[in-house]
């Protein structure tokens, strides 16, 4: 990762004014405070990882940070913010709950709501994820914020794992490489978000969200399958193509519409990968599920804006 501060070098009456002006950049705009300015000390690395961005941050210090109405309205970070504590404590607070966190442990705010957090000692790598791609796999976010993701909760000890390992090694990943990295890591994410279980348990751990994300989950293990269809991919999770497409007419897609957008993204990033360039666009197509080509250029330029050959052609030149 790239260290973007270090206030090691800078006078310690001027710290705290750098750190909060780095800080609202690389996480998002913010109000903040410390105990002792004088000895507050900060440092701050960050690296893209696909549509991801890895924060690794340390702080000493007592500090609180406030996500503000005002913060907000002048911003435009339609991000949430998974957070993963490596050593010390924080208490982080969003929509009437509080999750305290401890190393190996996880939560989850979103940046457009008001939330507070306090550190005695922050060191943290912190995932900013667009809105999008999260709620394309559970949903709204607004039952899922400050709860406790304890690393013994199935998925997230996963999750913390991963996310160790990634932030020393994400620059060494060609950029296609960390575009699916970044896909395992939206998985396992939402995976964490809906499994994890206890006296916490909150509304997101409903049978419809569970549901939903079993049922990307089978879309996206057999995008190569040509025989994959809406009425299969609904018998895979126990369900029916109506209920399904209730489901996924929240998010505004349904079955159909679904499975085609996942198949155009797989063969989009094939296209755009070099070690894959010996490929013909055709074979490229087949292998994710398309049987006719002719439907898979007319499908694909009507999302992305162009012939997949130009497509290649442009990310390949």
């Amino acid at each position: 990762m790239d260290t973007v501060l270090s206030l090691s070098a800078i006078q310690p009456r001027d710290r705290l004014a750098y750190w909060h002006d780095v800080a609202s950049k690389i996480f998002v705009g913010h109000e903040g405070s410390v105990t002792s300015p004088a000895t507050f000390n900060a440092t701050v690395r960050h690296a893209p990882l696909g549509e991801l961005m890895l924060v690794d941050s340390v702080s000493h210090g007592l500090e609180t940070v406030r996500r503000t109405a005002r913060n907000i309205a002048n911003g435009e970070d339609d991000v949430f913010l998974l957070c993963l504590q490596l050593e010390g404590e924080a208490v982080m607070g969003q929509d009437g709950r509080e999750a305290v966190i401890r190393p190996g442990e996880f939560t989850l705010l979103d940046a457009q709501r008001p939330y507070a957090c306090r550190y005695g000692l922050r060191k943290q790598i912190t995932v900013k994820i667009p809105h999008r791609a999260l709620k394309a796999r559970i949903g709204t976010g607004v039952n899922l914020t400050a709860h406790t993701l304890r690393y013994n909760d199935g998925p997230a000890g996963f999750l913390a794992a991963y996310l160790t390992m990634l932030r020393d090694r994400v620059h060494d990943l060609p950029e296609v490489a960390a575009a699916r990295i970044a896909e395992h890591v939206l998985d396992l994410t939402a995976l964490s978000l809906t499994a994890f279980s206890g006296g916490n348990t909150p509304a997101l751990s409903s049978a419809r969200m569970v549901t939903l994300l079993r049922l990307r989950m089978a879309i996206e293990s057999r995008l190569s399958d040509p025989d994959l269809t809406p009425t299969s991919a609904a018998a895979a999770v126990g369900i029916s193509v109506r209920y399904a497409n209730a489901l996924l007419s929240k998010q505004g897609t349904s079955l159909q519409r679904l499975i085609v957008s996942r198949r155009l993204e797989r063969c989009r990033q094939a296209l755009a990968d070099p070690l894959q360039a010996s490929r013909t666009v055709g074979e490229i197509a087949f292998a994710w599920g398309f049987s006719d080509l002719s439907h898979f250029n007319r499908r694909f330029k009507a999302a992305f804006g162009c012939s997949p050959r130009d497509y290649r052609r442009q990310n390949l030149a």
